[in-house]
């Protein structure tokens, strides 16, 4: 009897293991799959819309969530395109589904009375729009697939104003991360040009993400930039610039 209740919960840890190691290769086989999201993101909510029978893993880092794929902790890690598409540029064992999952908005976050800047903020990007610095921008950060770090433009800000203190993440290579211990990436570059335009200095306040909204609700930072997603919870909270981007939703997963 022992031996009878040894092989069949052997045969049964062994199913499950199987299962779980199934091949991923379209979203169809994401039903009921392990996935990992950042809590509160646009593809947070994709995911949970479109897999509702899935186990999600809440985490705070797009870094972690990685991880936690690569080590078979989790199916697939949904989460903004030119993010995940980077991570898997790094990985020889992971690689993104072709179909994508959404899309979703990318701008810039406000207090909901920092109405002033925020006017300011969304002229100087509808300049960079016209002017095609935007188009020039995502070519060289999301649509490159560069090896060497891109250059940041020399700009130099009016020191003399009151810089605006600015929240991000440093963690969403090619957005906003640290290279030679210096943030640099598409939304670095993008603080530094409107900056230019508006004629305000920039101080960069680096936080977990989770953190962001809460820092602009009590004035700890002025403006939020970081690959932030745009959702309706999230404006219920806050207050967003016009989108400078629209990218797709996507998911990483073991090839």
């Amino acid at each position: 009897m022992r031996k009878y209740f040894s092989l069949v919960l052997l045969l049964f840890v062994a199913g499950a293991c199987s299962k779980r190691a199934e091949k991923i290769t379209e979203l169809s086989d994401l039903k009921g799959k392990r996935i990992c999201v950042l809590t509160g993101s646009a593809g947070d909510q994709v995911a949970r819309d479109r897999f509702p029978e899935a186990e999600f893993l809440d985490m705070a880092a797009s870094t972690d969530a990685a991880y936690n794929v690569k080590i078979n902790k989790a199916d697939a890690f949904i989460f903004d395109h030119e993010v995940v598409d980077n991570i898997a540029q790094k990985y020889d064992d992971l690689t993104l589904l072709k179909e994508p999952v959404g899309k979703v908005e990318v701008a810039i976050a406000f207090d909901k009375k920092s109405t002033n800047l925020l006017n300011k903020v969304n002229q100087a990007l509808e300049q960079l729009e016209k002017e095609g610095v935007l188009k020039q921008m995502r070519k060289k950060w999301i649509d490159s697939d560069y090896e060497k770090t891109p250059d940041l433009p020399n700009i130099k800000l009016n020191e003399k104003e009151e810089p605006i203190k600015i929240g991000i993440n440093a963690e969403s290579e090619p957005m906003m991360f640290l290279s030679n211990n210096e943030f640099t990436g598409f939304d670095m570059e993008l603080s530094l040009r409107v900056g230019e335009i508006i004629g305000r200095d920039m101080e960069f306040v680096n936080m977990r993400f989770e953190s962001l909204i809460m820092a602009l609700k009590s004035g700890k930072i002025d403006m939020a930039l970081s690959a932030f997603n745009v959702t309706e919870e999230r404006k219920e909270h806050v207050n967003f610039s016009t989108p400078y981007l629209v990218q797709d939703i996507s998911a990483l997963v073991r090839k």
